[in-house]
């Protein structure tokens, strides 16, 4: 009977402590567990930041490209700068340059925005790492904190203090499992340490990146206002000559016909943005000048040609205005357009208002433009200042309405305003 309740007394010790050592090995296991959720974390960001890189990396070779193609053109262009029965083909020369700076543009806006879009993840990712080394530190901390207060305890004689030699096997299984952990805990420590300090590494070097794009971006638009200035002096000094005039209308047209394309291509492109951006149109349309301009050059129409002098079809009406005057958006949308075409429009933009309507505003003031493609505008929202860039005689608005793709008298958007014009019976 005694030995019987020894026997029961040894299998309770015993089922104790190796419930015990489950336990504790369980509580180990989730502090094993945590920092491989957190390398998971960082490997999600890992894959983002990878995908932003390689796209950084297509931008930087297209941006190389275009610098080649752009350097041709030059080459090309000084061939010609001596021979003045060749100034049609210069002006077509700098109107490819200039369709590639503006290329060159939106390629370094693309990397700054990327970049942005990298430092962002690459924050994220420091913030993730920085709070898998505190934690474990922490784990750290408490393993020193904890064989400290064990005095000088070993492990060595944990296993010596067996009672037999099943207790033996149990205190050597837990022995184990406390030295893979102590181990763990300090090569944790040590990956998370080198984590922080590889992330910090290359969001400095993406913030450093970033930085020289925007100055890039600077340089570029310096550029571009001295090469819009370059071709418009010989836009305006081709208009004197009688006998370029009809070359020029003709690629005023061939420019105009591959905008249109342009801006129904753009305009599919964005059809998605359009239908979400929250914008409103607001009411009716508002005039797009001040109400003391209301003198029309010209109408919607057939009219007179101010280069050739010959009778031709106007897409649109002019409406002439003091240069620096304010153009304002006549209603609310989506910026689809925002460019300089030498041979036709100038400086202008086109707003895309939904429902298939569409407006373009040209000639304005050389670097006056205040919106690019995809901002979302209110209306009488500023676009830009009147000016005389492109095929233009004088300063004025050329304003376009379309309605699904078809060109409709801008006129009939404002039934209050009295208009004036000599063409007018």
């Amino acid at each position: 009977m005694k030995t019987n309740q020894t026997q029961k007394k040894h299998h309770k010790h015993i089922d104790w402590r190796r419930v015990f050592v489950t336990v504790l090995a369980i509580i180990m296991l989730l502090s094993l567990l945590l920092p491989l959720l957190s390398s998971a974390m960082l490997n999600a960001h890992a894959v983002t930041q990878s995908e932003l890189k390689n796209q950084i990396s297509g931008l930087k070779d297209d941006a190389s490209a275009a610098a080649e193609r752009k350097k041709e053109l030059q080459q090309q262009l000084q061939a010609l700068e001596k021979d003045e029965k060749k100034a049609m083909e210069r002006h077509a020369i700098l109107a490819q340059q200039l369709s590639e700076l503006e290329g060159q543009i939106a390629n370094t806006q693309a990397q700054i925005d990327t970049y942005a879009a990298l430092i962002a993840e690459q924050e994220i990712a420091l913030a993730d790492a920085q709070a898998a080394e505190n934690q474990a530190y922490e784990r750290f901390c408490q393993r020193a904190r904890s064989m400290e207060e064990s005095g000088t305890i070993s492990y060595w004689s944990v296993l010596f203090s067996a009672s037999d030699f099943s207790d033996l096997l149990d205190r050597l299984a837990l022995v184990d499992q406390i030295m893979e952990y102590d181990n763990t805990v300090v090569d944790t420590l040590a990956e998370a340490r080198q984590q922080v300090e590889n992330t910090l590494a290359e969001l400095n070097d993406s913030k450093s990146q970033l930085d020289e794009q925007m100055a890039q971006l600077d340089l570029q638009r310096v550029e571009q206002s001295a090469k819009v200035e370059e071709a418009q002096s010989l836009m305006d000094e081709l208009k004197t000559q009688a006998d370029k005039a009809e070359a020029l209308v003709k690629a005023e047209e061939a420019e105009q016909a591959k905008i249109e394309k342009e801006i129904a291509k753009k305009e599919k492109a964005l059809e998605e943005l359009i239908r979400a951006a929250n914008f409103t149109t607001g009411s009716g349309y508002a005039y797009p000048l001040p109400s003391n301009y209301t003198y029309l050059s010209s109408l919607f129409g057939p009219r007179e040609h101010p280069i050739t002098h010959k009778w031709h079809n106007h897409t649109g009406m002019d409406i002439p205005a003091a240069g620096g005057t304010k153009v304002t958006a006549v209603q609310g949308g989506v910026v689809i357009t925002s460019s300089y075409a030498p041979n036709s429009y100038g400086e202008y933009v086109v707003i895309s208002h939904g429902n298939g309507v569409t407006t373009l505003y040209a000639h304005m003031q050389r670097g006056s433009r205040k919106v690019k493609e995809g901002d979302i505008v209110s209306q009488g929202q500023t676009l830009g200042l009147v000016g005389s860039t492109g095929s233009s005689t004088g300063n004025h608005l050329h304003l376009e309405y379309k309605v699904n793709g078809v060109r409709e008298d801008p006129m009939k958007l404002f039934p209050a305003v009295k208009f004036t014009s000599s063409w007018f019976k």
